[in-house]
């Protein structure tokens, strides 16, 4: 990748943006270094990064660094085996803290949690510093047994000493030589202040004098011994501090490497997080990366002119159908901006930054050639076609399949007819060797060049033939007019002047011109169509969305309506079973024999209201049945009397003890009998054993929804009056067996449980006795 080219595409200015986001100087180094990668699967995973950090600034926006510094410096004094200040090491504490908050950040991350996966953070060298060292850099009093002592010590020596001093300027033999009461210290030794002439009156060490000479600074020999005492104490508090700056310093030298590799995930991780901000701030998007050689942007915009405020987005395709755009239209009207768009955005997103475009398709590719601006130098004695020419000369030395040329006014600079031919034959070199280009022009012979070759596409910058004023937005598959006598109008040329320039133009481009101009009306029209088209369908698919939405609200009402009529017959259901349980356990007793009828009926009853209640709904039916006569009720041996039939079609029967609420069409008519019929304690069913299976496979199934299964198998099995089942859960975990067990020893209708023989599937399946 052309490091110069990309100074041309502005990309450095970028990095700046980036870097001024970091909050980390290893992180800011790899900003100010941010470079494109020519493998796409490295620029995904680099795109995967940055979304995930902006998954987790969203999540948790004061994810970051939290206090890290740069130790890189003190950690290669204390490899050298030098010894670090506090202030060092509380720098090399607070980093380890900080990474260990980062790192656990990240860990739901796996794209950010992967540039730490081999980073450790020694949390017990920070654990060491700070009880040390204090917040403000001071060594503590804990941080060794034997400094605490010494400085007890000290604290000890200097109140002796003081009280010495004390007694020794209040002394009325002393005060009357002293040029001030006061005690004060000259080479870290306690001294007073003494008159010169009075010198010799005060025995002890002179150590200072004043500048005028009148004052000698003297430490008597009274407080020389306590003084010895307090620098003694002071030289051994300072060992013992130097010893443990110098053990907590081999520490870190010891976590050498793990600092290391900490500090350098760190960095990464900065910068990560910098492109998140970044794209944020753009409102940026990932952009979908491949290798094909297909650009496809909308409505993208050049990140510097988005920093700056108000920008016009441009559509912008290259590839697939064509491999050259040559994009045309009035000067000033944003032909360079467009290229410029083009290869930054593909850099950066090569870079793993987001892009400021609303969605796009970009190439990874190889190298990025530009030739952008005017880089004429008197000093090199280049002229504007010298400068553009020696970069065309590199890109064609150089330029292959997979690279992308950006060609700002091609062949400009020289004469017209030449510069034409030698822009056409760079183009068509470029196109046969596969190369993506994208080029400016003015030239009248490149937009028909364009217009007749296959694999090169005309594109033009909008000009509002009303305001006289570029719009800065591209359109793909027609030329652009340069419009030069619009614009120079607009400016306040004289008027006679461009009649004049008129009648100099060539027949043929009159007549090109004012093609281009019908061609630009037109496309204006046909897009203000699209335009109407698109907003109409957009109302379309807004209604049908709305239509869609109710019958959704509507079908949703009726699914909870059916739930709740389904809880209401599982309720009534289980009072039911809990009725018969009871009933049968006082079987025995003729007292409770009633009982026992009674909630064989509510049972039926519940069992009839649940069916009810998870059919269907159908229209109310007519039964030619009169109220109060006989019926049969299909199923059911006994004759019973018709009690009523509601608007639902389910009608009431009163069967012996039973009292059944069955669908009316269930029912036939009964002769009528004067014999009275003989009462049955408990209804024989009838007609329904054969549609009931002597096995239930729920292998496979979920321990829910096979108890569920497995209830009602039994409640149709007892009704259908089999007294053995079987039921096969195979064996797999055992989970689902020991759930359908569980259940089983429980039931209401089990008499009895065992696991199969072998013959029948041995533990893989139970037998079940009702």
């Amino acid at each position: 990748m052309n490091e110069g080219a990309l100074a041309r595409l502005e990309l450095p200015a970028v990095r700046r943006l980036v870097a001024e986001r970091t909050a980390f100087a290893p992180g800011r180094e790899l900003a100010e270094a941010l470079f494109p990668t020519a493998d796409l699967r490295e620029a995904e995973r680099l795109q995967d990064e940055t979304a995930a950090a902006r998954d987790l600034l969203r999540k948790s926006p004061s994810s970051g660094l939290r206090g890290a510094r740069d130790i890189r410096d003190a950690l290669r004094r204390a490899k050298l085996g030098g010894a670090l200040d506090p202030v060092q090491l509380i720098e090399v504490a607070d980093t380890v803290r900080a990474a260990e908050h980062l790192f656990a950040d990240v860990r739901p991350y796996p794209p950010l949690a992967a540039r730490a996966r081999f980073a450790r953070p020694p949390t017990d060298v920070a654990a060491a510093i700070e009880n040390a060292i204090g917040g403000t850099g001071e060594v503590l009093d804990r941080a060794s047994a034997r400094l605490g002592s010494l400085r007890a010590n000290l604290r000890a020596a200097q109140a002796r000493l003081q009280q010495r001093l004390d007694g020794l300027v209040r002394s009325p033999d002393l005060l009357r030589l002293l040029q001030d009461p006061i005690v004060t210290q000259r080479g870290g030794r306690y001294v007073v202040p003494v008159k010169a002439e009075h010198r010799a009156a005060v025995k002890g060490i002179v150590h200072d004098q004043s500048a005028s000479g009148q004052t000698v600074f003297i430490e008597p020999l009274e407080i020389m011994e306590a003084n010895n005492a307090l620098r003694e104490a002071e030289l051994a508090e300072r060992l013992e501090v130097d010893r443990i700056l110098d053990e907590l310093s081999r520490r870190i030298e010891k976590s050498g490497d793990d600092l290391d590799a900490m500090t350098t995930a760190l960095g990464a991780l900065d910068l990560i997080l910098a492109k998140a901000l970044y794209a944020d701030a753009l409102e940026a998007t990932r952009p979908e990366l491949n290798a094909e050689g297909i650009l496809d942007l909308v409505d993208a915009r050049h990140p510097l002119l988005v920093e700056q405020g108000s920008v016009v987005g441009v559509d912008v395709r290259l590839g697939g159908e064509f491999r050259v755009l040559v994009v045309t239209g009035p000067n000033t009207g944003g032909k360079t901006v467009t290229l410029k768009t083009i290869g930054l955005l593909t850099a950066m997103a090569a870079c793993g930054l987001a892009i400021p475009a609303d969605r796009g398709r970009v190439p990874v590719v190889r190298r990025i050639f530009a030739d952008i601006g005017d880089e004429q130098s008197i000093a090199q004695s280049l002229s504007t076609f010298s400068s553009h020419l020696r970069n065309v000369v590199a890109t064609l030395a150089d330029a292959e399949r997979g690279d992308l040329s950006l060609l700002d006014e091609v062949g400009a600079g020289t004469d017209p007819d030449e510069g034409a031919a030698l822009a056409m034959a760079v183009l068509e070199t470029l196109l046969e060797r596969g190369v993506l280009v994208a080029a400016t022009t003015h030239y009248p012979e490149l937009k028909a060049f364009a217009l007749n070759t296959p694999g090169v596409r005309n594109a033009s910058m909008e000009f509002d033939s009303n305001t006289l004023r570029p719009t800065f937005r591209l359109h793909i598959g027609l030329p652009g007019a340069s419009n030069a006598f619009a614009i120079a109008e607009r400016l306040g040329l004289d008027k006679s002047v461009l009649a004049r320039a008129d009648t100099h133009l060539s027949e043929l481009h009159r007549s090109l011109e004012r093609t281009l101009l019908e061609a630009e009306r037109q496309r204006t029209e046909l897009s203000s169509a699209l335009e109407e088209a698109r907003v109409s369908a957009a109302d379309a698919a807004n209604a049908t969305a709305g239509a869609q939405r109710e019958a959704d609200r509507v079908r949703d009402e009726a699914q909870r309506a059916l739930r709740r009529a389904r809880a209401e017959a599982d309720e009534l259901l289980l009072q039911a079973r809990r009725a018969l349980r009871q009933a049968e356990e006082a079987r025995d007793r003729a007292a409770k024999r009633n009982l026992v009828d009674d909630a064989r009926a509510a049972l039926a009853e519940a069992e009839t209201t649940r069916a009810a209640a998870t059919a269907p709904q159908v229209a109310p039916l007519t039964v030619p049945i009169a109220i109060g006569s006989p019926v049969h009720v299909e199923g059911v041996a006994e004759p019973g009397t018709l009690l009523s039939i509601d608007d639902r079609g389910m009608a009431d029967v009163a069967a012996g003890a039973l009292r059944l609420r069955v669908p009316a069409t269930q029912l036939r008519a009964a002769p009528e009998s004067s014999e009275t019929p003989i009462r049955s304690t408990r209804p024989v069913i009838q007609g329904s054993a054969s549609s009931v299976p002597l096995q239930l496979d729920i292998r496979g199934a979920r321990a829910d929804e096979a108890l569920e299964v497995l209830d009602r198998y039994l409640n149709d099995a007892a009704v259908a009056g089999i007294g053995r089942l079987r039921i096969i859960h195979g064996k797999g975990t055992g989970a689902l067996r020991t759930a359908i067990r569980a259940a089983l020893s429980g039931h209401p209708l089990v008499r009895a449980q065992e696991p199969a023989g072998p013959s029948e599937g041995g533990d893989g399946a139970t037998i079940v006795t009702l």
